[in-house]
């Protein structure tokens, strides 16, 4: 017999318990790269990701080591632009490099298989790139192109000029492209710093999925030569974090209608104790979609159609920050709501029912981010930038489970006290 559901009431849930990660196993090639194995899955599917100290950090500008990472595809002493993309396209593989702060990441994922074939054009990529003349300079028109049309919009000022505000504008992390980066850059300092940070020193290799049982020999004969060498790459020295001593700053743009909100102040990376159970309170906040600021200010005030709240971690520091786009009129009044917010995590203590339910969603979420070999290779990865193993994510579920509204309202008194909080308007 078939009866009605009954939709006014949700289905059960169970609180995830220990946790199992994957095994971390590896290798050292003969001229001291290091090899992390993940062994999962069950397609003969591979990812590699090739780790260079070649981000943002170490070269000392904005623009520079993203060019050398795009441009690193765009050609080699053995093979052209074309000829790279078609082999890629032919095996149905994908490989890209995506820079960050502290490293450049070169990504191949292909069937296992065709390991043997497209290993030897990686190397090629990472070794041989000509960064041909032409191609450089197509490429710089592209993004002043891109650069011109994203300045026009005020999420993207806003974001720009917060992490100046935060860091200040000499530092790595607060440091911003401006329009002439694209005529003083040189096709001359690409290459140098291709050279110099696209090296064995700092180089670090992960293997996920399942790539066979002779991955060791394939990668020491196209990766572990000991003639490949290099300079050392450089981290350039971190000058001192120095945040802007006006907390509200605003960015004009003339015909904007909307204005880009950005609130939030400086902050630790996940090293600091505090870290993981500030996760579960901006995770409350803002953190996902059945937040405090998600329902009340864009479903019940109607100033927003969406709005965010984000903690990042850095090698040298973080950041808290909030991030929404609302109607010019309705810029103060988002402000004075998303900081009533703040406050009334401070007056009262989270109730059970909610907090029962952002402990459920934030497991489910660790679940979901482990998902399978790539995923938790990813993870692995930014683990590593830290200096820290899975058992971080060990901590973090317990800290999910057992943390208490009293702690939690402890911190919100800590850390979002109003006269910490910096404001950044784009817009009008």
């Amino acid at each position: 017999m078939v009866t009605d559901a009954d939709r006014k009431t949700g289905p059960d849930f169970q609180v995830l318990g220990k946790a199992e990660f994957m095994p971390v196993g590896g290798f050292s090639l003969p001229n001291g790269i290091e090899v992390s194995l993940l062994e999962g899955g069950s397609q003969d599917i591979s990812k590699i990701d090739w780790i260079f100290p070649a981000g943002a950090v170490q070269a000392g500008k904005p623009l520079l080591a993203s060019t050398v990472g795009n441009l690193m595809l765009e050609g080699t002493k053995n093979r052209t632009s074309a000829e790279i993309s078609d082999l890629i396209d032919f095996y149905g593989a994908h490989l890209n490099v995506q820079s960050y702060y502290h490293n450049s990441v070169l990504t191949l994922v292909c069937l296992t298989k065709d390991l043997p074939v497209l290993l030897p054009l990686v190397e090629d990529v990472v070794r041989n790139a000509t960064f041909d003349e032409k191609e450089y300079l197509i490429y710089i028109n592209k993004r002043r192109q891109e650069f011109v049309i994203d300045s026009e919009k005020v999420r993207n000022l806003a974001a720009r000029t917060f992490n100046k505000v935060i860091f200040g504008p000499e530092h790595p992390y607060g440091r911003v492209p401006e329009l002439e980066i694209f005529d003083t850059m040189t096709r001359d300092e690409v290459i140098s710093f291709y050279k110099t940070n696209y090296v064995p020193a700092g180089c670090r290799i992960i293997v996920a999925g399942r790539p066979g049982t002779d991955i060791q020999e394939l990668l020491t004969r196209h990766f572990g030569d000991k003639d490949w060498n290099g300079g050392l790459p450089s981290e350039n020295g971190f000058p001192q974090i120095s945040s802007s001593e006006e907390k509200f700053h605003l960015v004009e743009k003339e015909g904007s209608l909307q204005s880009a909100l950005r609130i939030g102040r400086p902050l630790f990376n996940n090293h600091h104790p505090d870290f993981i159970p500030l996760q579960v309170l901006n995770t409350i906040l803002g953190g996902y979609f059945g937040s405090r600021l998600m329902t009340v200010v864009r479903e019940e005030k109607g100033l927003t159609y969406g709005i965010g709240s984000s903690i990042v971690s850095y090698k040298q520091g973080g950041i808290w920050v909030i991030a929404s786009e609302v109607m010019g009129g309705m810029r103060q009044a988002a402000v004075d709501a998303i900081k009533g917010e703040m406050q009334r995590l401070v007056d009262e203590p989270v109730d059970e029912e909610e907090l029962a339910l952002v402990r459920n969603y934030m497991l489910g979420e660790m679940l979901r981010e482990f998902d399978g070999p790539f995923n938790t290779s990813d993870i692995y990865r930014s683990l590593l930038e830290y200096g820290m193993d899975f058992g971080f994510y060990s901590k973090m579920m317990s800290v999910i489970r057992e943390i208490t509204a009293g702690e939690l309202q402890e911190l919100a008194a800590k850390y979002m006290r109003p006269e910490d909080l910096y404001v950044i308007v784009a817009g009008k």
